[in-house]
C-alpha cells in the first residue's frame, strides 16, 4: 500500500469523525465511491471503528526485549505490531525487508548491540531493516537507548560478537536523522521510552490528519465572550504548544489528574474544551485509548456540586438509566462510588475507553453557598476518580484562588502533581486567534486592524474574551467577507463594545416594558445584578481581597422586569441562557467575567455596593458554618450586633427597602430594619442574622434564668448602646422616657388611718432614671449647675459618686432634692409637666386594682425581682426582669432600687416642696428583704439623704400627644 493512500484514508477518517456521520454507514456510499475510486474496507483497511496501522518494530532482540515490550504497550490496541523473529522459507533477510516493505510505520530501538549479520551481507538485519524503510520512505521512528542506562550485557563489547565499531557507526548514522524523520530520541529507562513513543506517535497522527488544508468553517468563527465549545475546534487557533503539552501529559506520561489553572480570561476553558478533548477524541492514535468526555461546572445546577456531575454522568451514559437525584445522593454520600460508576459506564471495554472528567470554573468549588461537607466529600470524590484506572480528571480553575484548595497532604500532592499553569496569551498567539478563524472561515482582515484590537485589549487578564467579543461583533458588521476598521470604530473599539450592547439591552427592555406602562427602575436592574454576580474571596497577599465572579440566575427566581432585561442582554450576548428541563432549570449567565470589568452600569453598581455585597457574603458564609456546627460551637460562631447591625443594613440596601419607620420599643433603627427585612431572608440567614438584642430580651422571659445570667444581659445590653426605648437618649441627646399610660383609679395606703387616695390617669416612666438619662442632666450647660432648678431645695456643690454607673443601670446616690431639680430641667427640656410619683400614684402604677402583694400575680416569687436574696450584691441593669412588670407594663417596681416618691412619709397628702422632712422611698432594693418589695410596703428618708439603694423614677400628669 502507499503511505499517500494511507494518509488519505486517515485524514479522511478523521473528517468524518468530525462530521459526526455513521461511518460504517457512509462506507457503503456512493459519496465514498467518489472519494476514493474501487477502495473497500478490508483485511487491510477495516472499517474506521477498527482501522489498524501496520508498525514495523525493530531492534536487536535480546538485549531490548523490555524495550520491545514497552513500545508495544504504547502501540496498544492501535496499530498491528509487525516482529520478525525468525525468518520464512525466503531467507532471513528477504523475509524482514519484506514485512519492513508491507508496513505503514517504522520504529527502531538501538542499543549497544549491532544483531546477526546473515551470510555474505555487509549490513545486520537491524540495520537492513532501517535502509528497508528508507528506501520505500516509511514514517520512521528511531529510539536510541542512552549508554549511561545500557548495563545488559549482551552488547558488542562483551559478547564479542561483532565488532564495536559496527554498532558506533550505525548509531552515529541514524543520530545524525534526515529531513523528514529528524533526530532520533534518546531514552532512558522502558517507561521513558514508552513515553517517547506516545509523544511520537500522536505528532505523527498529527502531521497525518494536516496533510490535506482543512474545510472552510460554517457559521460564526469566533464565539464571542463564550468559551469555545468542543464542536469549534475548528475554528481554535493559537494554543498548539499548551494542547501539545496537555495531551503529551495525559497520553506520554500517562498522568491521570491535570490542573489547568490561570488567571481570569487567560482561556483555560477553551483551551480544554476545543483543544484537549478534540485532540484526545478525534486523533487516530492517542495511546491505545478511546476518550469519553464528561464536563459540568460544580454550581451549574445550584449549590451542590454533585448534581451536575452526576446530570453529565446520565447524559454521557443513558443506557445506564441512572436517576440524576438518586446518583448525586450516592457520590455526595459515598464519594469512593465514582470508581464503581465508571466501571458500570463502560461495562467490559476495560482501560481501553477513558472517561475524561472535566471540572470546568472549579473556583466555584469554594463558592461560601457550597457546604463545607459537600465541599470535603467532592475532593474525596476527585481523589478517588484519579486512583480509578478508567478516569483521567482535568480542571480548570481561576489562579486567584490556589489559597482555598484544602491543606491536607493528599489534596496538595494532587495539586502539585498534576498543575499546569496557563497564562493570558501573548500578542503573537493573540494574533493567531485572531487570523486564524478568519482565514478558515474565508474572510479578510488587516494587519492595521488586527494591530489596533491588540493594542485595544493589551495582553492582561480578560484580553482574549475582549478580543473574541469585539471580533464576534465585527463578524455580524462584515463588509462581503472582510472585517473593516469603519466597524470597529463605529462600535467604539473593544472598551465601548460591550459597555454599547448592555446599554442597548437596557433600552430595549425599558421600551418593552413602556408598552405596558412598566418601569425598568434601579430595584429590577439590581436585582439582576445580584443574580448574577458574587464576590468571593480570593488569593492576595493582604488575605483580605475579593474577587467578582459570576454566578448562574435561575431564571424562575427572577421578576417580570429583570426578566425582560435578562433576555435583552442574551440577545446581545452579553448573557448566555441555557434551557431548562425537569431535572435542571434555566439560568443566565455572563458570558465571561470581563462584562463585569467593562459594563459601566455594573461598574459603577458595584462600587456603590462592594461593601455590602462583601458584608452580604460573610454573613451567608458565617451562617452556614454556624448552622453546620455542634451546639458547643454556636454559640462562639453566632455573629454579635457589632456584626449583625452593618450587615442586616447592607442586605436592606441590597434589598433596596426604604429606610423603616422608627420602631417602637427599640430606638437602633437596624432592629426596625430587621423586621421589614426578617420574611425575605432564606435560612440559616434569618436565623443568624437575628438580632442579638432581641435574643437577649427574649431570654430574659423565664423564671428559670438564673440571677447572674441576667446581670450578664443588662452588660452586654449596655456594651451595646442599650437599644431599647426608655433607657439611654434620644437623637436631641435628651432622655429618651418611655412612658406607660396609667389609668385613673383608687388607692389605700398602708398607714395606720388607711388613707385613700383618688388618682386621675397619668404618664408613669417604664423605668427608673438611669445612669445615661442623669448624666445627661449632670453634664449639660443648664442642668445640674443651674440653680434655677434647686428653687427652694439646698444643693451640693457636684453630684453623688459615680457607683455601678453603667448606661443602663439606674441612679444610685441621689436625693429627693436631686430628683426635684431633675424634674424641673426635663420639664423645660421636653416641655412637660414632668415631677415625681405621689406615693399613691406609685403603688396605683405597681397593682392597680388587682389587690395582689406585688408587681406579679401570686405569691413571693425571688426570681423576679433583684432582692437581697437574687445575690447579687448590688444593681442591675434596668428591666431584666419582664415577668415582674406591673398589670399596665411598669418595669422594676420590686427590688433593685428603692424610689423617691413626692410626698411627706408622716403626711402622706402632704406634697408641698418646701419642707425638710422625711419623703417617702418606694419598691425596695437589691439591699433589703422581700418584704420591702410589697406593692404597699412604705419607707422613708430625709430628702437630702443619698444612699448606693435609692433612685427614681419620673411621672408625666398630662397624655403626650
Amino acid at each position: 500500500m502507499s503511505l499517500l493512500f494511507h494518509q488519505q484514508y486517515v485524514y479522511f477518517y478523521n473528517f468524518l469523525k468530525r462530521q459526526h456521520l455513521n461511518l460504517n454507514d457512509f462506507f457503503t456510499t456512493i459519496y465514498f465511491d467518489k472519494l476514493l475510486g474501487d477502495f473497500r474496507p478490508g483485511p487491510d483497511y477495516p472499517s474506521p471503528f477498527c482501522l489498524t496501522m501496520r508498525v514495523y518494530l525493530s531492534s536487536t532482540l535480546n538485549d531490548l526485549g523490555p524495550e520491545r515490550e514497552a513500545v508495544r504497550k504504547a502501540l496498544g490496541g492501535d496499530c498491528t505490531v509487525v516482529e520478525s523473529y525468525t525468518a520464512d522459507e525466503r531467507g532471513v533477510r528477504e523475509s524482514c525487508l519484506a514485512d519492513v516493505a508491507g508496513c505503514d510505520l517504522y520504529i527502531g530501538i538501538i542499543g549497544r548491540r549491532y544483531g546477526f549479520i546473515p551470510p555474505g551481507q555487509p549490513f545486520s538485519i537491524t540495520e537492513l531493516e532501517y535502509q528497508q524503510a528508507r528506501e520505500h520512505q516509511l514514517p520512521t521512528l528511531i529510539f536510541v537507548k542512552d549508554d549511561v542506562a545500557i548495563l545488559s550485557q549482551f552488547h558488542d563489547a562483551v559478547t564479542q560478537e561483532n565488532s564495536p565499531d559496527r554498532i558506533e557507526s550505525f548509531r552515529q548514522h541514524v543520530n545524525k536523522g534526515t529531513e523528514k524523520t529528524g533526530r532520533p530520541a534518546i531514552f532512558k529507562t522502558s517507561e521513558d521510552l514508552k513515553e517517547h513513543v506516545l509523544k511520537a506517535l500522536w505528532h505523527y497522527s498529527q502531521r497525518q490528519g494536516n496533510i490535506i488544508p482543512p474545510k472552510r468553517i460554517e457559521g460564526r468563527p469566533y464565539p464571542g465572550l463564550r468559551a469555545f465549545l468542543t464542536a469549534e475546534s475548528d475554528r481554535f487557533f493559537g494554543r498548539d504548544a499548551e494542547i501539545e503539552a496537555l495531551v503529551e501529559r495525559f497520553v506520554a506520561r500517562s498522568e491521570r489528574f491535570l490542573a489547568v489553572i490561570g488567571p481570569s480570561g487567560s482561556g483555560k476553558s477553551s483551551l480544554v474544551y476545543a483543544g484537549l478533548i478534540p485532540t484526545l477524541t478525534e486523533s487516530p492514535i492517542v495511546g491505545g485509548v478511546r476518550w469519553i468526555p464528561v464536563s459540568f461546572s460544580p454550581r451549574e445546577l445550584g449549590d451542590d456540586p454533585f448534581q451536575p456531575l452526576a446530570a453529565a454522568l446520565s447524559k454521557s451514559f443513558p443506557d445506564q438509566n441512572w436517576r440524576v437525584p438518586d446518583l448525586t445522593q450516592r457520590l455526595r454520600t459515598h464519594p469512593a462510588d465514582i470508581a464503581t460508576v465508571a466501571s458500570d459506564a463502560l461495562g467490559q471495554a476495560g482501560t481501553t475507553v477513558q472517561i475524561l472528567l472535566f471540572v470546568d470554573q472549579f473556583e466555584e468549588v469554594f463558592a461560601s453557598k457550597v457546604e463545607d461537607g459537600a465541599r470535603s466529600n467532592f475532593f474525596k470524590l476527585l481523589i478517588a476518580a484519579v486512583e480509578c484506572p478508567l478516569v483521567r480528571v482535568v480542571i480548570a480553575m481561576r489562579s486567584d484562588f490556589y489559597n482555598q484548595w484544602p491543606q491536607d497532604d493528599s489534596c496538595i500532592v494532587l495539586l502539585r502533581s498534576g498543575h499546569f499553569p496557563v497564562t493570558v496569551p501573548g500578542p503573537a498567539a493573540l494574533e493567531k486567534m485572531i487570523t486564524g478563524p478568519a482565514q478558515a472561515a474565508g474572510l479578510t482582515i488587516s494587519q492595521h486592524l488586527v494591530q489596533r484590537i491588540l493594542d485595544d485589549t493589551g495582553s492582561g487578564p480578560g484580553a482574549l474574551a475582549l478580543a473574541e467579543f469585539a471580533l464576534s461583533l465585527l463578524y455580524d458588521k462584515k463588509d462581503g467577507d472582510a472585517l473593516t476598521e469603519t466597524a470597529y470604530t463605529a462600535m467604539g473599539g473593544v472598551a465601548g463594545a460591550i459597555n454599547g450592547l448592555a446599554e442597548q439591552a437596557v433600552a430595549q427592555a425599558e421600551k418593552t416594558l413602556s408598552q405596558d406602562a412598566k418601569v425598568l427602575d434601579e430595584e429590577a436592574i439590581s436585582h439582576l445584578f445580584l443574580a448574577i454576580a458574587s464576590v468571593e474571596q480570593r488569593d492576595n497577599e493582604a488575605g483580605d481581597a475579593l474577587a467578582v465572579v459570576r454566578r448562574r440566575a435561575v431564571k424562575g427566581d427572577l421578576p417580570e422586569a429583570t426578566l425582560i432585561l435578562a433576555q435583552q442582554l442574551v440577545d446581545k450576548r452579553i448573557l448566555v441562557s441555557r434551557e431548562g428541563s425537569d431535572e435542571q432549570p434555566a439560568v443566565y449567565e455572563v458570558g465571561h467575567e470581563a462584562v463585569f470589568s467593562h459594563w459601566k452600569r455594573f461598574k459603577d453598581w458595584y462600587a456603590r455596593y462592594a461593601a455590602d455585597l462583601a458584608l452580604r457574603r460573610q454573613a451567608e458564609q458565617a451562617a452556614r458554618d454556624w448552622y453546620r456546627s455542634g451546639d458547643q460551637q454556636r454559640s462562639v460562631l453566632k455573629w454579635g450586633w457589632e456584626r449583625q447591625s452593618p450587615a442586616i443594613e447592607a442586605l436592606r440596601k441590597l434589598n433596596h427597602l426604604a429606610s423603616p419607620v422608627p420602631d417602637a420599643d427599640f430606638s437602633d433603627s437596624s432592629i426596625a430594619t430587621w423586621r421589614t427585612l426578617e420574611p425575605q431572608l432564606p435560612e440559616p440567614l434569618r436565623h443568624f442574622l437575628y438580632p442579638e438584642p432581641l435574643a437577649l430580651i427574649d431570654e430574659l422571659n423565664t423564671d428559670n434564668i438564673p440571677h447572674h445570667r441576667r446581670e450578664e444581659i443588662g452588660l452586654r445590653l449596655n456594651q451595646l448602646g442599650d437599644p431599647r426605648r426608655g433607657v439611654g437618649l434620644n437623637a436631641n441627646g435628651l432622655p429618651d422616657i418611655a412612658w406607660i399610660n396609667i389609668p385613673a383609679g383608687e388607692v389605700t395606703l398602708e398607714t395606720e388611718s388607711r388613707e385613700r387616695f383618688t388618682v386621675p390617669p397619668f404618664r408613669l416612666a417604664r423605668y427608673p432614671v438611669t445612669w445615661a438619662q442623669y448624666r445627661a442632666f449632670v453634664n449639660a450647660k443648664d442642668g445640674y449647675c443651674n440653680s434655677a432648678w434647686w428653687e427652694g431645695s439646698p444643693r451640693e456643690e457636684k453630684s453623688g459618686p459615680l457607683l455601678w454607673s453603667f448606661a443602663n443601670y439606674p441612679v444610685i446616690h441621689v436625693s429627693w432634692y436631686d430628683a426635684l431639680a431633675y424634674c424641673r430641667w426635663l420639664s423645660v427640656r421636653l416641655q412637660l409637666p414632668i415631677r415625681l410619683p405621689a406615693e399613691w400614684e406609685w403603688q396605683w402604677a405597681a397593682a392597680g386594682s388587682t389587690q395582689q402583694d406585688y408587681p406579679w400575680p401570686g405569691e413571693w416569687n425571688g426570681q423576679r425581682t433583684n432582692s437581697i436574696g437574687a445575690g447579687i450584691g448590688r444593681t442591675v441593669a434596668v428591666g431584666l426582669y419582664p415577668l415582674g412588670r406591673s398589670p399596665f407594663g411598669v418595669d422594676d417596681m420590686a427590688g433593685n432600687v428603692w424610689e423617691w416618691c413626692l410626698n411627706l412619709y408622716d403626711q402622706p397628702s402632704d406634697t408641698s416642696l418646701s419642707t425638710s422632712e422625711d419623703r417617702v422611698l418606694r419598691g425596695g432594693s437589691w439591699y433589703y428583704d422581700p418584704d420591702y418589695e410589697r406593692v404597699a410596703a412604705r419607707y422613708y428618708a430625709p430628702p437630702d439623704y443619698r444612699f448606693y439603694a435609692y433612685g427614681f423614677r419620673v411621672l408625666c400628669s398630662s397624655p403626650i400627644e
